[in-house]
């Protein structure tokens, strides 16, 4: 549970950065983003990610996601934003512009805020600029 102080943000929430700004590029739906690496693998082989299917990204069962209303996301705005708004799925049209999303992990404790920067729905190459959080204790 988050206590919430006057400014709109999540008073007891703190995070320590992962990996920032990683630009990743997977081919065609054959590949996924390994959110846990910040690395492209082949579909079906990381435990938490975005693949994609049919001109969106698919996400593990137990996994949470929230796309931002506007152009900025903080790690603050993705746990709030998951508890109020959450989403079960992210259609790449929904992600245009570089919108930014967030995809929690499952046991809760990891999250990452991406970005599609190039990419239109099909078979075609998608890119993600990523950043990972850790929260903390």
């Amino acid at each position: 549970m988050y206590w919430f102080d006057g400014t709109g943000t999540a008073a007891d929430a703190s995070f320590t950065p992962g990996y920032a700004d990683v630009e990743l590029t997977a081919p065609d739906d054959g590949y996924e983003f390994d959110l846990g690496a910040g690395k492209v693998v082949p579909a079906e082989t990381a435990d938490w990610y975005p693949s994609r299917e049919k001109g969106a990204f698919v996400l593990p069962e137990e996994a949470d996601a929230f796309v931002a209303s506007g152009y900025v996301l903080s790690p603050e705005d993705c746990e709030r934003g998951i508890e109020t708004e959450p989403v079960t799925s992210l259609p790449l049209d929904d992600l245009a512009d570089e919108r930014p999303f967030c995809v929690r992990s499952q046991d809760a404790r990891r999250l990452v805020v991406a970005r599609v920067v190039e990419g239109t729905p099909g078979d075609g190459p998608v890119t993600l600029v990523l950043s990972q959080y850790r929260k903390d204790d």
